[in-house]
């Protein structure tokens, strides 16, 4: 699971990047930053197996700092770094900064943002129409390109659920930005501000979900000890840093859920798409158990909360054996048999 961060010059990008991370001083022209992903059911099922190693689902996130030519907002090696990311994280600044004299306009970077993503996906669709109407081949992808082509040229950003999984999935090559899953996130002052009704209005005009965040309250806070920072949370009358949540809502935008494995080496998160099977989840822990699947032993978390140990939920007839064609529900708790 990876995701880039975009975001115009002085919207606090990189600042938005050491918060999220912890990685200090993120200068390189490409920063690259693993984030765990908080599960409180991770840690319940730590405290009764009392595993060797515990392993929470993560996130790869990308930020570039290469220099942005005059003409265009994204230069050329940004755009194939972003090409490899699962979701698009584009920030908008609505604060005002001593660095620029550009008003705060959150609304008109959204904007800039969104023109760039379809300026970018309109040169590579034409290319690749110009290209077919010489070559006269017509491969399947072509219809999907057009009518991808057919929405960008009327300056529209693809609707999330515009195109099937089988059409997304004859142009996966083409890393196509406008048909990947995207979330603004709005750097905020800290103690937060009011956003212009334009600009919540067209977000939720276009069906693209927004998140709220200090960068710099979440810096300080990220260099604090975790005693500090829940001492200073609680002056503020919160539980958790904004990054716990934005995490959660980058999570859920990518449309995945988590299964758990549980025992004495390791208690662990397994991130897969909703509507994963079985037989697919036991590939993400091993090629050979997918190979070799029998069944999936599942307990849900709720019900092991509730029973209290495996043997309980086994008597209280919430211990399930599932087939291959199973699709795995968010907390299931599997052991997977297997024979090769």
């Amino acid at each position: 699971m990876r995701a880039a961060l975009i975001g115009t010059p002085f919207s606090g990008k990189t600042t938005l990047f050491e918060a999220l991370t912890g990685i200090a001083e993120a200068k390189k022209e490409e920063n690259i930053g693993t984030i765990k992903v908080p599960d409180p059911r991770i840690d319940y099922l730590a405290e009764i197996y009392k595993p060797k190693k515990k392993t929470y689902a993560e996130f790869i996130l990308t930020d570039y700092n290469f220099l942005v030519p005059k003409e265009a907002l994204l230069p050329a090696q940004a755009k194939n770094l972003i090409q490899k990311a699962d979701l698009l994280i584009l920030v908008v600044r609505a604060f005002d900064s001593a660095m620029t004299a550009a008003p705060c306009d959150p609304l008109g970077e959204y904007r800039k943002l969104r023109e760039e993503l379809i300026l970018t996906d309109l040169i590579t669709a034409e290319r690749r129409i110009e290209r077919e109407a010489k070559e006269h081949k017509n491969p399947p992808e072509m219809t999907v390109i057009r009518k991808l082509y057919a929405l960008l040229e009327k300056g529209m950003l693809p609707p999330l659920d515009s195109f099937s999984s089988d059409e997304m999935a004859q142009v996966a090559n083409y890393n196509f930005l406008t048909l990947k899953k995207r979330l603004i996130l709005i750097n905020e002052p800290e103690g937060g501000t009011s956003l212009p009704d334009e600009f919540t209005a067209t977000l939720a005009t276009e069906g693209i979900p927004f998140f709220t965040v200090s960068a710099v309250f979440e810096k300080d806070l990220s260099q604090m000890t975790p005693e500090e920072q829940a001492e200073f949370l609680a002056g503020y009358g919160l539980t958790e840093p904004a990054r716990s949540r934005f995490i959660r809502a980058a999570y859920e935008t990518l449309g995945l859920i988590s299964f758990l494995t549980a025992g004495e080496d390791e208690v662990r998160a397994w991130p897969i798409r909703k509507g994963t099977t079985a037989v697919e989840a036991a590939g993400k822990i091993h090629s050979d158990i997918q190979r070799g699947f029998i069944r999936a032993e599942t307990i849900h978390f709720d019900d092991f909360v509730k029973h209290g140990s495996e043997a309980a939920c086994k008597k209280a007839g919430a211990y399930r054996l599932e087939g291959k064609e199973y699709l795995v529900k968010d907390g299931d708790i599997i052991h997977f048999r297997f024979n090769v």
